[in-house]
């Protein structure tokens, strides 16, 4: 029940629709240009899209999850999660229900994007792609979960605010998120391999270009669902423990 109405409640606001929508595009659009004269490991011949959009798709994961706290302070203030707190519903099950509207709808982004990607010239592996979106499915519960603990902790949006450019920063820019790892100097290779938003990326960019079986695959979704079922029990935790 909470996640329909949760859905409900994001799509009714078609401003932050059109929003979610269009900025990924924006990067593909005015930033994928960019890639066409430039030549290097993992970036030549004609995959350049197929190593981008892969990455544009960890991005959408990862700033479509990361803000979803905002809204959970929100709640906060006005009383709304006291009011849930009180009802026969465990509170697991509410914070499934919001994790459940956060993937729901960066699948749905996620598929927009590889739609804008298809008629720019994408020619990506189908079933790789597919299997993409659940690996976008695991980063946006890990940063939502996250997300969502903080907004416990703090409960101050600015601070929240704060906190979320403060790590997600750095865990862009050193996954290779934009362009390949490969590209970079041996240190930032290095320190790459401490991000698991790196793996995530490694792993989307095998699949897309057909590489299911490749080690980089199960790689990336073991890292990543260790960790988001690491942070979706810490902010269980917090929420049980009369956080609200």
């Amino acid at each position: 029940m909470l996640y329909r109405f949760a859905l409900h409640e994001a799509l009714n606001n078609r401003t932050w629709v059109v929003l979610g929508l269009s900025q990924p595009v924006m990067w593909l659009v005015l930033f994928g240009p960019l890639l066409e004269p430039l030549s290097g490991p993992g970036i030549s011949g004609g995959n350049r899209l197929a190593q981008f959009v892969p990455g544009l798709l960890m991005m959408v994961a990862l700033f479509g999850s990361t803000f979803m706290g905002l809204g959970l302070l929100a709640d906060l203030r006005t009383g709304f999660l006291e009011r849930l707190a009180v009802t026969p519903v465990a509170r697991g099950a509410l914070l499934a229900g919001w994790l459940l509207r956060d993937v729901t709808l960066l699948v749905v982004q996620g598929l927009f994007l590889l739609a804008v990607g298809t008629v720019m010239g994408l020619r990506a592996d189908i079933p790789g792609s597919l299997v993409a979106l659940i690996l976008v499915a695991l980063v946006g519960v890990l940063g939502a979960g996250s997300s969502y603990g903080l907004a416990l902790v703090v409960r101050d949006e600015n601070t929240l605010a704060g906190a979320v450019n403060f790590l997600t920063m750095p865990l862009t820019l050193v996954s290779g998120l934009l362009l390949p790892v490969a590209l970079a100097p041996d240190w930032l290779q290095a320190l790459a391999r401490i991000d698991p938003l790196y793996y995530a990326v490694e792993a989307a960019r095998n699949l897309m270009t057909g590489h299911l079986t490749a080690a980089a695959v199960p790689t990336g979704f073991t890292v990543i669902t260790i960790l988001a079922l690491g942070v979706v029990c810490w902010s269980a935790s917090l929420y049980r423990r009369g956080a609200v």
